[in-house]
């Protein structure tokens, strides 16, 4: 067997798909450093199964996913698979090659595949254990693991050696039987808990049980006397009720006779009470008048005596406004005479003004005409001197745009040119990209697309499979509760049969006479067997048979009555006296009676053997059978009996006995009609369980179908999504291509279209900026002249300014002296003439009010006068009121000393009423709670025995002791004492006597589970110690070999020295003992392997993996620079060691030693031509020599599918260098 190829996608620096092709022989991974060699190792440790981050070179396992670059996106799924080839004889498969793969997506999740199905890393484990591949095995080491194989504790150090004693698996059962007996203890754990719970709950049901019983007495007994004490009460409240009733009616008569009493004085009282009102009415109103007339009469008299008040008053106030007014009058005469002066002095100021003003205006006209050319001038010159220097800066920039365009005309036309090339370059590039992403992206929507559909594939199928889960585990259930109830029916017909075989239920002359061996020395054949095995009865029968034969259910039935007389007699011989009941089946057929209207002869009933026929009706044929005891006749003929389905049975005589049998097996009769019922049941369970079986099968069928299609299923979406993981990490690759070249392609466009632009923008601009310049040159010549012949007119201009503007000032101060002079004698004038306005509205104001003080002096005197007139009238009408209102009041009160005596009557009246509904309502209170005690009597019945009224009306009495009725008092403190004891018990549990039979087959069923795991444990123990033994044997082997070829191999590389490996003791567990390695160089006697220097410890683990490669080789074997720290001497030893090996092993390394590199077979080299991205380059080196390979290379073998690498010639100088050219 040899690792014949892998592959690798997404793992670490492989972003894209590189496959590695290999032949048996030495195979080195060439490459700088950094460049990504060693993840082709740690690729091959990760899909054996290696589990530690850290042995990977990272800190957790989604990190080995390839996390992007500068210019490429992270991928979602890392993925390895090697494939191993001639492995039907090292590996348990029947398959020439068998690939091995690992996946896992960067949100944690993995998965493992052997041959593309789905597996378990313990699937992978298991395959390759005793090959020497794994882990944590000799097939895979690197220069770090030197150190932790010759560092590490001896104990650490078994893993290689066991691993080429092949006892790995045998650990591997070994720690699994371990494990199983780890959870056999904790199951016998848990289940002795279970036992003594369940043993606990045996002794508390048992007591539980005992008080069941002892409460369904009391509460029988109890209900008896309960329902017999409630009829007794039901009875006296009956006739209390219909005293009640009677005496309700009478004094419903009397309260209706009283009501009519009361009604008449009410209507007496009331008319009374309505002509009280009425008088007092009249008082109100007569009361209301005559205060109405008093008011009248003294208003009247304090208006006279205010009126006369108010006209003195007016009279003082008229004589007052008069004189104010002759005042007021002489002062407006003095204020117009000095009115007419201030006007004179007025007209003499305004005539000197109008003259000043003239002279102002005058001068005012000529100063501003003057000041308007000044500042015309001044403009004019101010604009003349902005205008030349803006000509002068303008030409100064024209002349520099003029250059500055001469050189960017330069620049442009050869960006144009460079550009042009450019722009034909991308769209080239960008078609191409665009046809590529259109194939991409629809290999990218057919692989999501394929993903998704069989998602949902896969969903419906893990749905059903879950559905037929839960029927398998309700259909298991079933069965394994059908299968119980089976075993038990099972078990209770042997019970029954085995207690038949022994003859427990005859008698003991019986059982000598049914005894096959014949000890009473009977005839042949003459014994016909038991009679109870002959009679065929439905199972409601048993009792009435049982209770018709009694004594002569054990009968035997012999051929003849000699034989029975035989029979008797030898017993009587032997002297044992044992009791025997024995039928002759000839000798008569017995009598059989007709049985009487109503009845039915027990043995037409019955079905029976002819040979056993007369037996049988010689002992039932004057039996008859009654459905019940009511149905038995008064009259039985003589010599019959009558029986019923209950067990009890009259005879003609008039007795009569009841048949209880002491179990539900107490007979011959009764266990074979039990075991025939059982069977029956037993019969129905399997024809049930049977079809529960097969229902099993075939959903087991289906289970099995859905996990191979959902395994297949599985896969094949996962290889979808690992398809479209690749084709998406593509997509991005190509878009992102596009669209850069796409945006590069615009760019261009644009600056293509800019330069055109500015270009012909550029001549027209150059055109008119000479012809401006020209323009400017002769316009700053003019206006230089016009400056200076504006400057000079303008200071013969400010002179005159100043002359005029002296002159304007004077005349200006003369026309404000007089203005303000005529603004004064203005002021005056209207302050006099306001305060004349005010004084004559003034005189107006109180000429109004005198004249308003004499119309309210006459108006206040006619209202006296008239006032004075009806005084006497109004004091005679309220006196006639006040004599009007004391005859009412009179009136009043003879009406209420009427009412006084009618309310007397009709209280008394309203005491009698009340007294007689006061006695109806407690008649009607007391009929109510009678009535209320006897419905609760009656739902205290119904609630606690579910006896209705009418039940308990024809309930009988209970049977009393000496059929004499104790008294009730008695009675009632029996019901109390039951009561109390009742309560007594306290809670009560009915079902404890069910619950407790349950209880005791549960504890037999785990006692029996408990004797399954104890065996189960032993046969386990025995396995661990086989285990122990074989694999202790094959170690021992193995080790012993190991060191002989440890030592061989040792000094053969060392040209010398001494080497040998020690097994450390290990009392507990010999299989787990450690390893000492002991090495000595020529010379050398270091303590422990530890001091050895770099070579030699690499040298020492070199002769130790060889040592193990004479006993067990591996398939292959990967090295990662275990050849670092050797120097070209130990170089050459190291490989021709490998060479030695390579018809039993296949070797892999890594190295950058150019001697490992010229006797390999094959080279592939690792580089990064994109920064971030491992690429493999192969070649070939069989049969081709070191001068050779100085001299040329033969063609590479490409192992990249994207690319195909041809590598250059090589120099002997340095063979690494040309293999990754």
């Amino acid at each position: 067997m040899y690792l014949k190829q892998i592959e690798i996608t997404g793992f670490k620096s492989f972003a894209d798909k590189t496959r590695l092709q290999f032949e048996p022989g030495m195979i080195a991974i060439v490459g700088p450093n950094g460049c990504g060699k060693s993840n082709v190792s740690d690729a091959i440790r990760w899909v054996l199964g290696e589990q530690r981050p850290t042995a990977l070179r990272c800190a957790k396992m989604p990190d080995v996913v390839f996390n992007g670059t500068d210019s490429r996106k992270p991928l979602g799924m890392a993925e390895v698979s090697i494939t191993f080839a001639d492995c039907e004889g090292l590996l348990d498969t029947e398959f020439n090659e068998v690939t091995i793969t690992r996946r896992v997506f960067r949100s944690g999740e993995g998965q493992y595949f052997i041959n593309k199905n789905l597996c378990r890393l313990k699937d992978v484990h298991r395959l390759f254990m005793g090959t020497g591949i794994g882990t944590t095995s000799y097939s895979v080491m690197a220069q770090g693991q030197i150190d932790a194989i010759l560092s590490s504790k001896p104990e650490d150090r078994r893993a290689v050696f066991e691993e080429a004693a092949g006892i790995t698996k045998f650990k591997a059962d070994r720690k699994e039987a371990l494990r199983k007996i780890d959870q056999t203890e904790a199951n016998l754990l848990r289940l002795a808990d279970v036992i003594r719970e369940v043993k606990r709950q045996i002794g508390t049901l048992q007591r539980q049980a005992g008080k069941a019983q002892k409460y369904r007495e009391l509460r029988d007994e109890l209900r008896g006397l309960d329902i017999f004490l409630t009829r007794r009460r039901l009875a006296a409240l009956d006739i209390r009720i219909r005293e009640l009733d009677t005496s309700i009616h009478a004094l419903g008569e009397q309260l209706v006779a009283h009501q009519e009493f009361v009604a008449e004085a009410e209507a007496e009282s009331s008319h009374i009470h309505a002509l009280i009102h009425e008088t007092e009415a009249r008082i109100a109103e007569l009361t209301e008048q005559a205060a109405q007339a008093d008011n009248r009469f003294i208003r009247a008299q304090e208006v006279i005596k205010v009126n006369e008040q108010r006209i003195a008053e007016y009279r003082a106030w008229a004589e007052r406004d008069n004189r104010e007014i002759s005042e007021t009058r002489t002062q407006i005469e003095q204020l117009k005479m000095q009115i007419e002066s201030l006007e004179q002095k007025r007209l003499l100021t305004q005539q000197a003004a109008d003259v000043e003003r003239g002279k102002f205006e005058e001068a005012q006209a000529r100063f501003d005409a003057h000041r308007v050319r000044i500042d015309e001038t001044r403009q004019q010159l101010q604009q003349d001197r902005q205008r030349s220097v803006d000509c002068e800066r303008r030409s100064a920039q024209i002349q520099q745009a003029l250059a500055e365009m001469e050189a960017r005309q330069r620049d442009v036309l050869m960006k144009r040119d460079r550009l042009s090339a450019e722009h034909r370059q991308v769209e080239e590039a960008l078609a191409a990209a665009d046809q590529n992403r259109v194939e991409v992206k629809a290999r990218l929507d057919r692989f999501q697309s394929d993903a998704e559909s069989v998602g949902e594939r896969l969903e419906t199928l893990e749905e059903e499979r879950a559905s037929v889960a839960a029927e398998m585990k309700s259909v298991q259930e079933e069965a394994s509760r059908m299968q119980s109830e089976a075993s038990a029916k099972r078990a209770q017909i042997e019970l029954l049969t085995d207690k038949r075989e022994s003859s427990d239920e005859f008698a003991a002359g019986s059982q000598q006479v049914l005894d096959p061996e014949n000890p009473l020395g009977l005839a042949p054949h003459a014994v016909l067997g038991a009679l109870a095995d002959q009679l065929n009865a439905p199972s409601d029968l048993r009792l009435a048979l049982e209770a018709a034969l009694r004594a002569w259910l054990d009968a035997v039935v012999v051929c003849d009555a000699a034989s029975a007389r035989q029979a008797l007699a030898a017993l009587f011989a032997q002297g044992q006296h044992a009791a025997a009941r024995i039928v002759a089946a000839e000798g008569g057929s017995g009598v059989r009676r007709t049985p009487p209207t109503g009845l039915v002869s027990l043995l037409d009933q019955v079905q029976v053997a002819d040979t056993f026929a007369p037996a049988a009706a010689r002992l039932l044929g004057s039996v008859f059978l009654a459905e019940r005891l009511e149905d038995v006749p008064e009259v039985i003929p003589e010599g019959c009996s009558v029986v019923t389905r209950g067990g009890v049975i009259v005879h003609g005589d008039g007795c009569a006995e009841l048949w209880m049998p002491d179990s539900q097996v107490s007979s011959p009769l009764a266990r074979r009609m039990l075991v025939a019922e059982t069977g029956e049941q037993l019969a129905a369970l399997e024809e049930r369980l049977g079809a529960y079986r097969r229902r099993l099968e075939q959903l087991n069928a289906r289970a099995g179908e859905l996990g191979v299609l959902i395994n297949q299923t599985r896969q094949e979406r996962d290889e979808n999504r690992r398809k479209a993981a690749q084709a998406e990490g593509e997509y991005q690759t190509v878009s992102r291509d596009t669209d850069r070249a796409r945006g590069r392609l615009a760019a261009v466009a644009t600056e293509l279209g800019s330069i055109s632009a500015l270009t012909a923008g550029d001549d027209e601009r150059r055109s008119a900026l000479s012809g401006e310049l020209q323009a400017l040159t002769v316009l700053r010549g003019e206006l230089l002249e016009r400056t200076a012949e504006r400057s000079t007119m303008l200071q013969e201009l400010e002179s005159v300014y100043g002359e005029l503007s002296h002159a304007l000032t004077e005349c200006r101060i003369q026309v404000s002296s007089l203005t303000q002079q005529l603004e004064h004698a203005a002021t005056q004038r209207e302050s006099v003439q306001t305060r004349i306005d005010e004084l004559e509205r003034t005189i107006q104001g109180r000429s109004r009010g005198v004249m308003s003080y004499d119309e309210s002096i006459e108006r206040l005197t006619v209202e006296i006068t008239t006032l004075e007139a009806n005084l006497d009238p109004m004091r005679i009408a309220a006196e006639a009121l006040h004599m009007k209102i004391e005859e009412t009041r009179r009136e009043r009160a003879a009406r209420q000393r009427e009412l006084e005596k009618t309310d007397a009557t009709l209280t008394e009246r309203r005491r009698a009423l009340d007294r007689a509904r006061e006695e109806k309502g407690k008649a009607e209170v007391e009929i109510t709670e009678s009535r209320m005690r006897r419905q609760n009597q009656i739902d205290h019945i119904y609630n606690e025995y579910g006896l209705s009224a009418e039940e308990l009306v024809a309930h009988a009495d209970p049977a009393w002791e000496n059929g004499e009725q104790p008294p009730v008092p008695e009675i009632e403190a029996r019901v109390a004492q039951l009561t109390a004891d009742i309560q007594a018990l306290g809670p009560v549990n009915l079902v404890a006597i069910e619950e407790y039979k349950e209880l005791e087959e549960r504890y037999t069923f785990l006692k029996a589970q408990e004797q399954d795991l104890l065996k189960s444990k032993e046969q386990i123990l025995e396995l661990i110690t086989m285990i122990n033994k074989k694999s202790g044997e094959m170690f021992q082997s193995t080790f012993e070999q190991a060191n002989a070829n440890f030592e061989t191999m040792f000094t053969k590389l060392f040209n010398g020295g001494q080497a040998k490996l020690v097994l450390l003791d290990n009392v507990e567990d010999p299989l787990e003992c450690g390893i000492d390695i002991i090495a000595r160089p020529p010379g050398k006697r270091p303590q422990s392997v530890t001091l050895l220097s770099g070579g030699e410890r690499t040298m020492t683990a070199v002769s130790l993996l060889f040592a193990i490669f004479m006993i067990k080789p591996a398939p292959f074997c990967m090295l990662d620079e275990l050849d670092a720290a050797l120097d070209d001497s130990n170089i050459g030893r190291f490989v021709q060691a490998l060479k030695d090996f390579l018809t039993h092993s296949q070797f892999l390394i890594i190295t950058h030693n150019q001697h490992t590199i010229a006797g390999s077979d094959i080279v592939y080299g690792v580089t990064q031509q994109e920064k971030g991205i491992s690429k493999i380059v192969s070649m070939r080196l069989k049969e081709i020599g070191v001068k050779e390979l100085s001299m040329g290379a033969p063609e590479s073998v490409p192992t990249v599918e994207e690319e195909r690498i041809r590598p250059r010639r090589k120099k002997k100088a340095d063979p690494v260098e040309t293999a990754l050219t």
